[in-house]
């Protein structure tokens, strides 16, 4: 995922810190090609399984939309570094549903984010543009303005999946936003 689909993840984030002799340490609750370590951050059995590797920094990237208590999440991060270890945190702010297996819709911006992460001191924060929209995915296949096309006049074969095309096609103009925030803990 961070080398093909994303790859400015492994360009600008772990080749940089690699060079640096810093160790980067992949997780994921799935086991793809890539990921140094299976575990479920929002298990507390895996998150002391974590601990034990002594993290001074944790990047959670885009990963709070899919959960279904960020609160418990926020937590479990902020118990995995030492007191003074850092959190970098991202979430989109302006993104269609994604399931990943789920979309909460959680959205916070930087004041939420700094609630959520109430034991930690917010040393920055702030919203980025992607640079792009799915305009760039119709771009690259254009096939897919025909899905919507097709549901457009059909609500009523599934009202849920008619609301989530047609609410796709305000992506097709509105840019991606990210609320980005970087966390100091206490």
């Amino acid at each position: 995922m961070r080398e093909g689909v994303q790859p400015w993840i492994e360009n600008q984030v772990s080749l940089p810190l690699r060079a640096r002799n810093v160790e980067v340490v992949h997780v994921d609750m799935r086991a793809p090609p890539g990921v140094d370590v299976q575990a479920d951050l929002a298990d507390p059995v895996d998150v002391r399984r974590l601990r034990a590797l002594r993290p001074r920094a944790l990047l959670c990237c885009n990963l709070l939309e899919h959960v279904i208590e960020p609160d418990r999440l926020a937590r479990h991060c902020l118990d995995l570094v030492a007191a003074g270890g850092l959190l970098f945190v991202t979430v989109p702010l302006s993104y269609p549903y994604h399931r990943d297996p789920i979309d909460t819709m959680y959205r916070p911006n930087p004041a939420e984010f700094a609630e959520l992460f109430g034991g930690a001191r917010l040393l920055d924060s702030m919203i980025l543009g992607a640079g792009m929209s799915y305009r760039d995915a119709v771009l690259e296949r254009p096939w897919l303005l025909l899905r919507h096309l097709w549901r457009l006049p059909v609500p009523f074969l599934s009202f849920e999946k008619w609301k989530r095309s047609v609410a796709r096609l305000y992506w097709l103009v509105a840019e991606y936003r990210i609320t980005c925030a970087v966390f100091e803990k206490l």
